[in-house]
């Protein structure tokens, strides 16, 4: 596998995060005590976690540039 190749993958796993993401936040809308405390640390976890995905995706494709 070459760096192309894993910043594809990386691209891909934001992706499918980014969609996690959004049901988080639609779940967090209508939450509430524990259950939206619970969703808003997962949303900030998920959010950082995306962050850094495509960070990585952006730096391994542009490598070679």
């Amino acid at each position: 596998m070459d760096l192309r190749q894993l910043a594809e993958e990386y691209r891909e796993s934001a992706e499918r995060l980014a969609r996690g993401l959004e049901k988080v936040r639609r779940e967090l809308a209508g939450a509430r005590g524990e259950e939206a405390l619970a969703l808003e640390r997962r949303e900030e976890v998920m959010r950082l976690e995306l962050m850094d995905l495509r960070s990585l995706s952006r730096y391994l494709r542009e490598y070679y540039a």
